[in-house]
């Protein structure tokens, strides 16, 4: 609780300027803001056109597209909040930042508004391609969308934040996590198809990973607008949870390097 109130709002805005200032002179990183997002809707586009009028699907054909929309927002969260940080590990800049009085705390914050601006500008470029190529709009999902976006939100940092925390006490070889942490997930997380299509040993499983609540909700209500409040209150509870585990391993990962003296050896 101290350290949440000693935060120094202009230090969050110094990380949050550093993070634009270093996108501004990244071409390619730009870019990839919307490549490969447009690359994943194009492809299941097509690919629900081909199902229309072929198969019955619950909500229609257009669920898939909102599931990769929404997806990509997981996946974005949990990407941007580590890559601000292998960002300033490779430019060798991340020692600076931990000599000087940041804290940690200031640190996540501005990093994690700046994946929130990151997600905001893919989300609504994907939200006007799908409806301008594929006719269909995200929202479609009304009620739902908006909870099923925090929580998604919410658990794309918490993954995050264990990415960071890995990179920190295992340096380079733990970058790999930023790709693929969120698809060690992705078969559970009912994101294209229900729970309850999962074999039974895996359903239990599935059920405590928020977004599979998320995207049970979006499908039921875009199948005949039945609101899953029960199933959204649950998984905003388990963001809750894996928010707290990730900022605790998070601590304990920055606490080691420190005292094992590692901080000036980023990416050892």
């Amino acid at each position: 609780m101290t350290a949440v109130l000693e935060i120094r709002p202009r230090r969050v805005k110094g990380i949050l300027l550093n993070n634009l200032y270093t996108l501004r002179h990244s071409p390619i990183r730009i870019a990839e803001l919307f490549y490969w997002p447009f690359i994943e809707v194009v492809l299941w586009g097509f690919l629900s056109n081909y199902l229309r009028g072929r198969t019955q699907v619950p909500g229609g054909v257009g669920v898939f597209l909102g599931a990769v929309v929404l997806w990509d927002v997981l996946f974005r969260a949990q990407q941007e909040l580590a890559m601000t940080y292998m960002m300033n590990m490779w430019d060798r800049s991340i020692v600076n930042l931990f000599s000087s009085p940041l804290k940690q705390v200031e640190q996540v914050l501005g990093d994690v508004l700046f994946s929130l601006g990151r997600v905001l500008i893919g989300t609504t470029f994907l939200v006007i391609f799908t409806k301008v190529a594929f006719d269909f709009s995200l929202l479609d999902t009304g009620r739902v969308l908006l909870p099923a976006l925090l929580i998604l939100l919410g658990f794309g940092w918490a993954l995050g934040l264990a990415i960071r925390s890995a990179v920190m006490r295992f340096g380079s070889n733990a970058e790999v996590l930023a790709w693929s942490l969120a698809f060690l997930f992705q078969p559970v997380a009912a994101v294209y198809y229900p729970v309850s299509s999962l074999p039974g040993p895996l359903q239990p499983v599935a059920h405590a990973v928020p977004a599979s609540h998320v995207f049970e909700a979006i499908r039921a209500f875009l199948t005949d607008g039945t609101v899953l409040t029960g199933q959204l209150v649950q998984a905003a509870l388990l963001d809750v949870v894996y928010l707290a585990l990730g900022a605790w391993i998070l601590a304990r990962s920055y606490r080691a390097v420190r005292v094992k003296g590692l901080l000036s050896r980023p990416g050892y």
